[in-house]
């Protein structure tokens, strides 16, 4: 038993080492890594028969946790990963018997990125540069990684929190917005399904294999796809309609276009929003789901191959993972081919 293998969180709370005090009482742990539009957050539930935690142990809302995963006797190699800081947000206490969850959350809440709404507008202005001035005004960090850094005449935030406005922007651009470790992330989801393949996973794993499937549950459906993407603009002031159409070199077995009626001032502008328009609305067609033991640290954005699962073999996108001390969900997205 003492060479069985393990999984488990090491955990310091406001700088201080405080895991092999709370050993005894840990119950569960879950960390949840978001692709886009989610906040990560790290849940930690403790048992509390001696009632400690209702009183000299109780933590602070606001208190920041730091977290590394350990991957221990899974081979000779002792993995750790850190995911980085997170602020408590959320205590819970419930009973009999006595128990208190505690949930924090990757991005500070002493700052107004979620919860103040705003308005004001950028002149000639990059999507980087309305990211980077929106991380500032909030004290976080900016991880810009995509190639891609459109620019607008105008960017205009109307009652909206900063959150919902970045993401509503970086969606249009067929970019993810993520938040984490106090940062602001925004990446190519396309070009991120363009990196090579962390791992094959087989339906019927094998002894050896890095990832061992317990459950899985796929879907794959025609609603709400589209074979092409066609962009028009009625432009008054010139007097002329601009046309823009984009069609992925293997598009799905559907006739429907997808029509979108939105400013632009060229075709290449046209055809660049019709291209993030179309993966928008394709993306989610093809879905899998799995649980699995596994002896790698699996992130949201990195690329699998399914093998064995018949018609939804390919390549696949993380897009959600929850890690915890024995199995771990993995939400996948099919990549899409050529946009």
């Amino acid at each position: 038993m003492t060479n069985s293998r393990h999984t488990y969180l090491d955990i310091s709370y406001n700088n201080y080492k405080i895991i092999e005090d709370l050993k005894p009482h840990l119950i569960d742990w879950r960390y949840t890594d978001n692709l886009s539009g989610e906040i990560d957050d790290l849940q930690i539930t403790f048992e509390d028969i001696e009632h400690k935690w209702l009183s000299d142990w109780f933590p602070s809302k606001g208190s920041i946790l730091n977290g590394v995963i350990i991957k221990k006797n899974w081979n000779e190699i002792i993995r750790r990963t850190k995911i980085g800081k997170f602020e408590v947000d959320e205590i819970e206490a419930s009973g009999p018997p006595s128990s208190i969850s505690i949930r924090a959350l990757a991005t500070p809440e002493n700052n107004s990125i979620r919860g103040e709404f705003k308005s004001r507008a950028w002149e000639k202005a990059t999507l980087k540069l309305v990211a980077g001035d929106i991380a500032k005004a909030n004290k976080l960090k900016l991880y810009y990684k995509a190639s891609n850094n459109p620019k607008k005449d105008r960017y205009e935030q109307e009652s909206e929190t900063d959150l919902a406005f970045l993401y509503r922007l970086c969606k249009d651009e067929g970019l993810c917005l993520k938040l984490s470790n106090s940062s602001i992330v925004i990446l190519d989801e396309a070009e991120y399904e363009r990196n090579s393949t962390v791992a094959t996973i087989n339906r019927q794993s094998k002894v050896d294999d890095d990832i061992q499937v317990q459950s899985w549950k796929a879907k794959t459906t025609l609603t709400g796809t589209y074979k092409s993407c066609r962009v028009q603009y009625q432009d008054s002031s010139k007097k002329k309609t601009i046309k823009a159409t984009f069609t992925p070199p293997k598009p799905p077995k559907v006739g429907r276009t997808l029509v979108v009626k939105e400013q632009i001032k060229s075709v290449a502008e046209g055809q660049r929003l019709a291209k993030n328009k179309l993966r928008e609305a394709n993306k989610e067609a093809t879905k899998v789901d799995l649980v699995v033991l596994s002896e790698k640290h699996l992130d949201a954005g990195m690329t699998v191959n399914l093998k064995g699962f018949g018609k939804f073999d390919g390549k696949y996108i993380i897009t959600q993972v929850v890690h915890s001390q024995s199995l771990i969900p993995l939400s996948l997205r099919k990549c899409l081919e050529g946009y």
